[in-house]
């Protein structure tokens, strides 16, 4: 009988419903806000990028830069941007004209790096072109997640380390000097 009686007060007592809720839902909060944090920090890279990627695109656009290469692009987008670590060791630029003729656009992957140094792409070409040529430029970078946890909440391709690849492209034509 004692026991009967035991197990029905169990079942009356409502105390710590509170925290069971709680340890229930709170790693899903934490997860969408893990999310959400990962998710405009990214956005906040890629505007970055994108806007570092513009200006010297421009510039080069204008034939302002004599005999550009990788390294100069390179160094010339990485010190435009801001938030991005070790950027000129994560970041590839590639340049190739578009035949006007077809228009026959390179394969739609962009070259990256990976976090062992390593780029995924091998090919990377600077081929500045003539007066009037339609360029195709494409600078991708490898960054580091915010959280660890975070691969799983936002649902884009990492590597093995935890970076993830961002990458900005444009066209343009070369200006007549």
């Amino acid at each position: 009988m004692g026991l009967s009686r035991l197990i029905k007060r169990f079942r009356r007592d409502e105390s710590g419903n509170s925290t069971i809720e709680f340890v229930i839902l709170m790693p899903l909060v934490f997860t969408i806000f893990a999310a959400a944090l990962e998710s405009g920090l990214m956005m906040v890279r890629w505007t970055s990028i994108d806007r570092a990627s513009d200006m010297v695109i421009r510039s080069l656009r204008l034939g302002q830069y004599n005999n550009p290469d990788a390294l100069l692009l390179r160094q010339e987008i990485c010190d435009r941007t801001f938030m991005i670590e070790n950027c000129f060791e994560n970041t590839v630029v590639e340049i190739r004209e578009i035949n006007r003729a077809n228009f026959l656009m390179p394969a739609f992957d962009a070259p990256c790096v990976t976090r062992d140094g390593t780029i995924i792409q091998p090919v990377t070409q600077i081929t500045p072109g003539q007066q009037n040529d339609l360029m195709l430029i494409r600078v991708c970078v490898t960054v580091d997640a915010l959280f660890a946890g975070s691969t799983f909440a936002v649902p884009i391709t990492y590597d093995a380390q935890g970076g993830y690849a961002i990458s900005v492209a444009s066209v343009y034509v070369n200006e007549p000097s």
